[in-house]
């Protein structure tokens, strides 16, 4: 199936809240930076394993810069809400000693967790990933990040640990739908990755 790196996708939530996704642009940085800026402590501990209040400017210019083949981000923006600079955000870079895996991260502002974001920019990521020849996404979460732990399990990724002692954990997921778990987190995957489907097999 193509994939359609440029393609804009649309979607309402439940409370009727319209969201625009698409790929990540150089002219995002400021909205992106402003993005990181809204976070709680607790949310930018968790995606950077720091705590600080500023994401160092060259950071934001590597998130918002993908060349579509090792690199590849999205963003999801919300359409009615100048406010909002960016809703959620979600990067994937080619692991360089192992080309069909690559290292995924993803960040939601903190008023929208917990309603589907990560799972729409993970199914993106997904095709996009297999578009490019990547066959595994590697999730590197802080041991004390039971909620991300407990996602990556919920859909069937691996967790593995080389030092018991290690501040963090590995998650690795296939990137094959009849490997899913069956879980609710799988179920709303699987929805997402056909909604994402379509949307690039729909006409420009």
């Amino acid at each position: 199936m193509p994939f359609h790196p440029e393609r804009e996708l649309r979607t309402v939530l439940a409370d009727g809240t319209p969201l625009l996704l698409r790929s990540l642009r150089p002219e995002d940085r400021d909205d992106v930076a402003a993005a990181f800026r809204r976070l709680s402590p607790d949310a930018l501990y968790f995606r950077f394993w720091a705590r600080f209040r500023e994401v160092n400017p060259r950071l934001v210019e590597q998130i918002c810069s993908p060349d579509q083949k090792d690199h590849v981000g999205w963003a999801i923006l919300h359409e009615t809400r100048d406010d909002i600079p960016c809703v959620a955000g979600a990067s994937l870079w080619r692991l360089k000693d192992d080309p069909q895996a690559a290292e995924v991260s993803f960040t939601v502002a903190d008023e929208f967790q917990g309603r589907g974001l990560g799972t729409l920019l993970l199914a993106v990521l997904w095709e996009h990933a297999l578009s490019l020849g990547i066959r595994r996404m590697v999730g590197y979460v802080l041991r004390e990040n039971l909620v991300m732990r407990a996602w990556w399990s919920s859909l069937g990724a691996t967790e593995i640990t080389e030092v018991e002692t290690q501040r963090h954990r590995v998650a690795t997921l296939i990137l094959d739908e009849s490997l899913l778990e069956k879980s609710s987190a799988a179920d709303h995957l699987r929805a997402r990755l056909a909604w994402v489907r379509s949307g690039m097999e729909a006409p420009a």
